[in-house]
């Protein structure tokens, strides 16, 4: 089933997500108030508002920081049209940095947005209407956009990212912590130190979270079965795969998979 979700959320004090995740649709991000650390695919970003961010499916993301003010818009695959779907796909995980009268149109979008009743005549139409604009208005940030490389890769130092992407490229092998450590030159103990300090997740979740979202994305784009699933993710068995991702997701991996296919 298609379906688009608005959001609105406002903190006063400290807040964090509490662990790293990922889901099968876009969710698209505006920071209007406060600052976010925001870790993002395989970074860090420190957003200031106003501040845009394109979320794609399948990719693994946490944020954590002080008092803000934030929009979310969460919307299914099969809700876009064929314009809205490459825009979201071009602009997907860039930072956007709206100009003041970008920022005005987006937060007076996003308001009509989150006050549609649904309920009432073409509440649906208006919806959908207001969402387009939505899209349109993103894919005209293009001159403020700005790419993460400049701003954020530096406040990570280079062992942590380098863990990171050799993770991401390698998921799918047995890792142990002794094992990356003697491959980055490093002690364990400093190697669990320092990726715990500048991803806030320990070393051991964020491998686990990095085969679950490829376990997901498998789940919902092949008919691998789920033995297959686990083997091609690093899983040791397809029962440990089942136990961890019900675990996570409160559903089996074949119940996720018919789920999510249902909501199509």
């Amino acid at each position: 089933m298609a379906f688009i979700e608005i959001e609105k959320l406002i903190h006063q004090d400290e807040w964090a997500m509490h662990d790293l995740h990922s889901h099968p649709h876009f969710e698209l991000y505006f920071l209007s108030k406060g600052s976010r650390t925001f870790f993002l695919s395989n970074a860090l970003y420190k957003l200031q508002a106003p501040a845009f961010v394109v979320i794609p499916p399948h990719v693994m993301h946490k944020t954590e920081g002080g008092a803000f003010e934030r929009y979310n818009v969460n919307v299914s695959v099969n809700y876009l049209n064929e314009f809205e779907r490459e825009t979201l796909e071009k602009k997907s995980l860039c930072i956007m940095k709206p100009k003041p009268m970008e920022e005005a149109e987006l937060l007076h979008v996003l308001n009509l947005l989150n006050t549609v009743d649904r309920r009432q005549k073409h509440g649906e139409h208006i919806l959908n209407t207001l969402f387009s604009y939505f899209v349109l208005a993103i894919d005209r940030l293009a001159g403020s956009r700005q790419t993460p490389h400049t701003e954020t890769k530096n406040s990570i130092p280079t062992l942590i990212l380098k863990v990171i992407d050799y993770i991401n490229e390698h998921y799918d092998q047995k890792q142990t912590l002794d094992e990356l450590a003697k491959y980055f030159f490093v002690s364990r103990s400093t190697l669990i130190y320092n990726f715990k300090k500048y991803t806030n997740c320990s070393l051991i979740d964020f491998l686990l979270n990095v085969r679950l979202t490829k376990a997901k994305e498998l789940l919902l784009s092949t008919k691998k079965s789920v033995g297959e699933i686990a083997e091609l993710c690093g899983f040791c068995s397809a029962n440990y795969f089942g136990l961890i991702f019900k675990k996570k997701e409160n559903l089996s991996p074949a119940n996720f998979r018919k789920h999510q296919k249902n909501k199509r």
